[in-house]
């Protein structure tokens, strides 16, 4: 029997294998449709639901029908049954991940077994029928949208079934808790239940800040109540934390706090890159790129949260890219080649043998630069923001307003008046509070020089690294920002699709670095944690 994954990118599988699914993505959300309601419909209502009148409804209903049918060989049973007035899925043809899903839902799910949950949120691997959307369809698109809350709902209540049969076993039901606070953001009952798990666990460190989020999170709803302040409370008593303010997301970190210690490695061609390490666990590699500075980025609203989670289970290594930072300012040499070799030489100088690498905007260019050059080296790649392509070389639109921003870097960049910083902050952070924003603004000065910026800017707009996309032979994570200020979305698409096995995640934010207050932060968490191998 072959089997039908609608949660997540649509697949249709035989002995395990994906077997190639038509081209045409109205045939692929005919099948969805047909499959996911299981029912049979009118010719004339399918025909409404995807097609106008141009597109001869009929027509192209009897072509999608004909493609879905070539799906199925000889011997096995076609997934529709049509007649003159009708059509239907056939459930005797496939297994349908969510008809499974809500059959197994329908039951006790208090008396089932374990493996049997543990198996139905595996089949959660995005939002149903994650690849097709057909925006100008906006019958099929409402009902799409509705299944997709509805499959929400149902992973949700399969994460919590799991995450309170688990509790007696911190350590199993974590991944559980962790995954329903991304699925379920505005749930006190869920962060709560998160929070006593990390307490649990002997984590009270971690619980602390997952107080902070989740009191970032629930402020559209008012903030936290009762349950997550009974959490808080006993979070406190394990930990004794300092008492959290209503205004943590805008206070700023104190010069008080801890720095990691800095240390200097020498590139091949005679750059100095400035290197330090936080947290303990196995290694981590955060990739460079131009917005560094080692010396004050735990203290940056843009990168404070990034180290604090991270450093949370594993040994971070952080290294300012040349030119910025802490690193030699006066190089020539902007080149993917150059940064991937930079990265050379903190992988050496700090011991690490096999890593995974942490990759944001440029620094996921080389990222993929060092991998594919020294494929051993690298265990898993993760990037945010990332492209393969300069702005200079996609669209005139898109080079216009690229030589106009380095116009702007090279005349106001190092000026009093914060006006090009505050460009560039409204762009990776738009949803960043007033304060934060300001923070933002001052520590860009630090980062780099006006000249150094400029030469950045325009090399990388011109980078191209596409052919090297299809050598990478790691486990790769590409997560995107739908409404990203500076990196198309469709740039972070285009890097999951040639990056051979990639997994791709779109985000619900505007930013180009996600900040702690938003949404899509815990999701890219988990998301992040799930990848490792960390639940």
């Amino acid at each position: 029997m072959l089997v039908i994954r609608l949660l997540g990118d649509m697949q249709v599988l035989r002995d395990a294998e994906p077997i190639e699914l038509p081209r045409s993505r109205k045939t692929r959300a005919l099948l969805g449709f047909l499959a996911a309601t299981c029912q049979p419909h009118r010719r004339e209502r399918l025909g409404e639901l995807l097609w106008d009148a141009a597109e001869d409804p009929r027509g192209s209903l009897r072509w999608s029908l004909s493609q879905i049918r070539l799906l199925t060989a000889a011997a096995e049973r076609p997934l529709v049954i049509a007649d003159r007035d009708t059509v239907r899925f056939d459930p005797l043809s496939a297994s349908v991940d969510l008809t499974v899903i809500r059959a197994l839902v329908a039951d006790d799910l208090a008396t089932a077994a374990i493996e049997r949950l543990q198996d139905a949120v595996a089949a959660f691997r995005g939002a149903f029928l994650g690849d097709i959307e057909l925006v100008d369809d906006h019958a099929f698109r409402s009902w799409c949208i509705a299944q997709r809350e509805d499959a929400r709902r149902l992973h949700a209540l399969l994460r919590a079934q799991l995450a309170e049969r688990l509790a007696s076993s911190p350590d199993a039901a974590l991944p559980h808790a962790r995954v329903l606070v991304t699925v379920e953001p505005s749930s006190e009952l869920a962060w709560s239940r998160l929070i006593r798990l990390l307490l649990a666990a002997g984590r009270h460190r971690e619980a602390q800040l997952q107080y902070e989020t989740a009191e970032r999170a629930l402020r559209g709803a008012g903030g936290p109540a009762g349950p997550l302040l009974q959490a808080w409370r006993e979070a406190s008593a394990a930990a004794e934390p300092p008492a959290p303010s209503a205004s943590a997301a805008t206070e700023a970190p104190t010069a008080a706090q801890p720095r990691p210690a800095v240390r200097f490695c020498v590139a091949r061609d005679g750059v100095r890159i400035a290197h330090s390490a936080v947290g303990t666990g196995p290694p981590l590699v955060r990739v460079a790129n131009w917005m560094t500075h080692i010396e004050h980025d735990a203290l940056s609203p843009a990168w404070g949260h990034w180290i604090r989670a991270f450093s949370l289970n594993h040994r971070l290594v952080l290294y300012d890219q040349r030119g910025s930072g802490l690193s030699d300012r006066d190089v020539d040499d902007f080149s993917a080649d150059a940064l991937a070799r930079d990265l050379e030489a903190v992988v050496a100088d700090a011991g690490l043998t096999r890593v995974p690498l942490l990759g944001f905007s440029q620094g996921c260019a080389a990222a993929i630069a060092y991998a594919v050059k020294h494929p051993d080296r690298v265990s898993h790649l993760i990037f945010f923001g990332g492209f393969a392509q300069g702005a200079v070389l996609r669209t005139p639109h898109d080079a216009a307003r690229r030589q106009a921003m380095g116009v702007l870097f090279q005349q106001g960049w190092d000026q009093d008046n914060p006006a090009v910083r505050q460009m560039i902050t409204s762009l990776v952070m738009p949803d960043a509070s007033g304060e934060a924003m300001r923070r933002f603004n001052e520590l860009q000065r630090q980062l780099t020089s006006s000249a150094n910026l400029a030469r950045i800017h325009d090399v990388w707009g011109h980078v191209d690294i596409r052919s090297l996309l299809p050598q990478v032979r790691c486990p790769t994570l590409v997560l995107h920002a739908r409404d990203d200020g500076i990196t198309p979305f469709e740039e972070g698409r285009r890097l999951a699709i040639a990056i051979p096995g990639a997994r791709f995640v779109a985000l619900d934010s505007r930013s180009h670095l996600l900040i702690e207050s938003e949404p899509a932060w815990p999701r890219f968490l988990a998301e992040v944690r799930t990848f490792l191998g960390e639940g």
